[in-house]
């Protein structure tokens, strides 16, 4: 582990604030961040509408898509919708469910592999699952790209496929099917970062295209598709991809939908479970914090513990009354989520600390960890320790899954450099997994130690980056509404991080054990999560920290979120 030495400002503060200046340091601050928008992305970023989503058929395959689908739907054939056990793939589900009842179709089913009987995607038992199902069609949501052998079977049964993901493709073992992702080569669709309910969202905008040019709706009304960016908003800001672009626009008006539903106390058609979850989480305004620390987790619980189809069943509930049983059933597995979770963190970075050497990746291995956690703790690790981290157990006699996470590097290149000796990986730059035989593992070990050093050494680890220096008094309320308007805060649009430079500190209070709090001013408290106490307060310090607003008890009070500090 590299052990910071030291904060610096991307903007000191000597580079743009000047003590004579009349002008409000609140307005520089807010076109210090706006400028590290490239200068194209400005305009979008500020003012992205809903009008700006651009049309679906430059999506590489989705004409395909739809006309088959088209076909299918006349036709009256069963459709097997096919998803992934993440809360992307719970939405992106759920999304297609919602469509087919919308538009009166009815001859579909959802299937969710469940990862403890049928392993990740589509494997060889998950197709033994669908074909006793017996669809005419398959959609795949949020998986299917990399398999090709198994999509091959479906296809030989005489079942039609069509694969919709967001994950990278590996041209070599591309399924021979109609394929939806903007990630293909030669797809001209300018999003490529799409998550996987993005991808199906657009997918089925081209599908009510076209059958509105069929006239489809000649006695009816044709569906209101922005009525389910909610299902988008939580599966974008869920999956971590890219807030910024079309995303920012999936997730900025989606969360906007949420909260108006909320506090309109709108609990039509679909939104019961919304209704049920604000009430019972005391949510009133949702925002990336609500999904991602909130939501998402309790939905992540179905599928890393039991079966992601009670997350399904939990967006799709008919009424209150059942919305409520199946939010108490999912806490029950969250709460049996969080607690496993506990002894495997606290497990792996026993061991971790006991491997770490040289900054040349972790790979941390425990039989007795629980398969649907080891993404969790591999993100734990990997930002503890500031490097690629892999943890892996065995879900089979002979074989392991992994799950791998990289801050700063590329772990889908770092798995493709040992895929000599992998079964299957797939997965996103910072975020992947794999299955490998153990007689496999030194091998592979070898090589994956290898290429993280390879890595490591062409960055500087013991240096934490700030945005902008800052002295504590520009840290207002005003600010903090001021900075707003870049929420959604997530990947590639954190919040900003700023910096205060040799900064006194009195003695903090212990928060349940692990929390450290400091009162700096009546309505000003800053929080370091998982802090640890120095023997030394005397001394000053370099803080970075993010600015946000605490509601406690009818209070309202500024706080600082501690990300780094390190004595000046």
């Amino acid at each position: 582990m590299s052990q910071l030495t030291a904060i610096l400002p991307e903007t000191p503060l000597s580079d743009w604030y000047d003590v004579e200046s009349t002008s409000s340091t609140e307005e520089d601050i807010i076109k210090l961040i706006v400028d590290k928008l490239a200068p194209g992305e400005q305009q979008f970023f500020m003012q992205g509408s809903l009008q700006d989503i651009p049309n679906p058929e430059t999506m590489k395959g989705v004409p395909e898509a739809v006309e088959l689908l088209l076909t299918t739907i006349k036709k009256g054939n069963k459709i097997l919708i096919v998803g992934d056990y993440d809360v992307d793939g719970i939405t992106s589900t759920v999304l297609l469910n919602r469509f087919f009842i919308n538009i009166g179709f009815q001859n579909f089913e959802s299937f969710i592999p469940n990862r403890f009987l049928h392993g990740y995607g589509l494997t060889t038992r998950s197709v033994d699952e669908i074909l006793l199902k017996n669809p005419d069609t398959i959609i795949t949501v949020d998986n299917g790209i990399t398999a090709k052998d198994e999509i091959d079977r479906l296809q030989s049964e005489g079942i039609q496929v069509v694969v919709t993901d967001h994950h990278l493709p590996q041209n070599q073992t591309l399924p021979q099917c109609i394929i939806v992702n903007p990630k293909q080569e030669d797809c001209q669709f300018p999003y490529k970062d799409l998550s996987g309910v993005g991808v199906a969202f657009m997918l089925i905008i081209a599908l009510r295209a076209e059958l509105r040019r069929q006239h489809f709706w000649v006695n009816g009304k044709e569906p209101n598709l922005l009525k389910h960016l909610d299902l988008v908003a939580i599966g974008t800001i869920a999956d971590q991809v890219p807030l910024i672009g079309l995303n920012r626009i999936f997730a900025k008006f989606g969360l906007e939908q949420m909260t108006r539903r909320v506090q309109q106390n709108n609990a039509e058609e679909f939104y019961h479970y919304l209704k049920v979850f604000a009430e019972k989480s005391n949510v009133r305004f949702f925002d990336s914090n609500s999904i991602a620390f909130r939501l998402a987790p309790m939905l992540n619980a179905t599928g890393r513990m039991k079966d992601a189809m009670a997350g399904v069943c939990f967006l799709l509930s008919e009424n209150e009354q059942i919305a409520v049983s199946r939010y108490n059933y999912i806490e029950r597995l969250n709460l049996k989520r969080r607690k496993k979770q506990k002894i495997m963190v606290k497990k792996a970075m026993e061991q971790a600390k006991s491997l770490i050497q040289n900054d040349q990746g972790l790979f941390v291995y425990d039989d007795s960890f629980h398969e649907g956690l080891i993404g969790v703790i591999a993100s734990r690790l990997s930002e503890h320790f500031n490097q690629p981290c892999i943890v892996a157990t065995e879900s089979e006699p002979g074989v392991l899954k992994a799950s791998c996470r990289a801050k700063n590097a590329d772990m889908m290149g770092i798995l493709q450099s040992c895929d000599t000796y992998l079964e299957r990986f797939g997965g996103h730059v910072n975020a992947a997994g794999f299955t490998i035989k153990k007689e496999n593992l030194a091998d592979f070990h070898s090589t994956y130690t290898d290429a993280c050093s390879k890595i490591m050494s062409q960055g500087q680890t013991d240096i934490f980056k700030a945005d902008i220096e800052v002295t504590l008094n520009m840290m207002t309320r005003s600010l903090i509404d001021r900075l707003k308007i870049f929420e959604p805060f997530g990947q590639n649009n954190s919040k900003p991080i700023f910096m205060l430079h040799n900064q006194t500190l009195p003695i903090p209070m212990i928060m349940t054990g692990k929390h450290l709090k400091w009162s700096l001013e009546p309505d000003l408290e800053m929080i370091h999560w998982n802090g640890s106490l120095t023997n030394d307060y005397s001394s000053q310090f370099d803080i970075a920290f993010t600015l946000s607003e605490n509601y406690y008890r009818g209070e309202k009070k500024r706080q600082l979120i501690v990300q780094a500090i390190v004595p000046s």
